[in-house]
């Protein structure tokens, strides 16, 4: 088994683990309107790991920081401010430890506190917090692959009609910040996203929840442009569909657990090929892409090989 299979193997273990633990008849988390909180302020962001001619960046930061600047002009006209907040996360069970309810009511467990509790629906979007909560296993936001241990986590959902390009989220925790950075969400999909600085979890008041989230109407994949198709496990073959030579191209992905019906991480990976001639095809070996654990969310092409 090579390291990257070992890799999305653990990534995958850990995540079913995750979602298992929060089935609604297994484990309740109370998220309740603080009415008399206001947040606001808020910025954009995209996570992924660069790639030149068909290899990633060790660091899976690269080309998310380019991509930013290139993205935020275009997704900022949709991207709406929210302005509500979070008041208090409670009856947290201990991470890893499975509660047995009691299923007579025939309904959901989560309860009501003062207001409205889990899921959370983000103000001027389409996106839910579905459960905030702790992981073990992979880390993933940074491409560094290493492994962490109760770290937070959100379960967010995007259940409006249009893809999110962006979306940051933070949330205080008693004095305590945590922010969480998503991107390439398409419509009703869900996507679980660790804490940037890997922020332990931990129950307590979570106040003061603000987002900012860009939205485009659909991602673009360039098919009149580019082919892609899976040659080999870990391999891509990439052609240009032109008669013109294309200076460079982007490919995002993100990993997918079909099973599960769930992206795993905010980051969106990126491999880059520079100079692809005319009709002419290419083998390329992106760093953290599997078949069968791999998405590909977006394709775009480029005038300049920067």
């Amino acid at each position: 088994m090579t390291v990257m299979k070992k890799t999305v193997e653990k990534i995958r273990k850990a995540s079913e683990n995750l979602l298992k633990k929060l089935s609604p008849r297994r484990i309740a988390v109370i998220c309740c309107i603080a009415a008399a909180l206001a947040a606001g302020g808020i910025w954009l962001y995209s996570s992924g790991g660069a790639a030149s001619n068909g290899t990633e960046d060790g660091t899976g930061e690269e080309n998310g920081e380019k991509e930013s600047g290139e993205k935020k002009s275009e997704g900022e006209a949709a991207g709406e401010e929210s302005s509500d907040s979070l008041d208090a996360l409670s009856d947290q069970e201990p991470a890893g430890e499975d509660t047995e309810e009691d299923d007579s009511s025939g309904g959901d467990i989560q309860e009501t506190v003062q207001g409205i509790s889990l899921p959370y629906s983000i103000g001027g979007s389409g996106l839910v917090i579905r459960s905030i909560t702790s992981y073990d296993g992979t880390y993933i936001e940074d491409g560094s692959d290493s492994d962490i241990s109760g770290v937070t986590v959100i379960i967010l959902e995007n259940t409006g009609d249009t893809e999110v390009e962006y979306a940051s989220i933070t949330v205080n925790r008693e004095g305590t910040e945590l922010q969480f950075e998503a991107s390439a969400l398409p419509a009703g999909e869900t996507v679980v996203v660790q804490e940037k600085n890997r922020v332990l979890f931990e129950g307590g008041n979570y106040t003061d929840c603000s987002a900012d989230v860009a939205e485009i109407e659909e991602f673009d994949m360039s098919s009149d442009q580019i082919r892609v198709d899976e040659t080999g496990d870990q391999t891509l073959t990439v052609t240009n569909l032109t008669d013109e030579n294309i200076p460079a191209v982007r490919i995002f992905y993100k990993f997918y657990m079909e099973d599960e019906d769930t992206y795993v991480g905010g980051i969106t990976y990126t491999a880059k090929i520079t100079g692809l001639d005319a009709n002419a095809s290419v083998e390329i070996t992106p760093s953290h892409y599997l078949k069968g654990s791999s998405r590909i969310m977006m394709i775009r092409t480029y005038d300049t090989a920067d």
